[in-house]
């Protein structure tokens, strides 16, 4: 398996991180290639539910997302599968006095294998990967300073 991880510190807490994170409808202004929600159980991020979305034209396709384990101002981790990928995604947090730390890792496997992917993996789809992730912590932190600031 191969993992890709991003990380940023917010000036918030993981209440506020996991608040956002736990309404995908919004995933929109944060998620990097997110387009829309196709079917969410009712509970979502409780353990045991499911997720279904879809990126934008060209993107990741339809991604389905199970929750694992979620304990609340900790972590929340999902099974995640994609017609490139399948894996285990982490959202961790690390509080602290003002601030929380926010990690965000994808521990995978390629669906297609052979010489090829072996190669691309390391030079080209992990750093696309970690990007990704990296954009999508990048746009939480905008998010949560856009609420802050329509709050005030």
């Amino acid at each position: 398996m191969s993992v890709a991880r991003a990380a940023l510190e917010l000036p918030t807490t993981a209440v506020a991180v996991e608040r956002l994170w736990a309404d995908p409808a919004g995933w929109s202004a944060f998620v990097d290639g997110f387009d829309r929600v196709v079917e969410a159980a009712p509970g979502w991020p409780a353990v045991g539910t499911r997720l279904v979305w879809e990126s934008h034209p060209g993107g990741r396709g339809r991604v389905v997302e199970k929750v694992l384990r979620h304990e609340p101002g900790v972590e929340l981790v999902t099974e995640l599968e994609d017609p490139t990928l399948r894996g285990v995604q982490r959202l961790a947090f690390a509080p602290a006095v003002d601030r929380v730390g926010v990690a965000l890792e994808l521990d995978y496997v390629l669906v297609r294998r052979g010489p090829f992917m072996l190669l691309a993996d390391p030079l080209f789809v992990r750093r696309a990967l970690r990007d990704s992730l990296r954009r999508t912590l990048q746009g939480l932190s905008t998010e949560l300073g856009v609420r802050a600031a329509s709050r005030s």
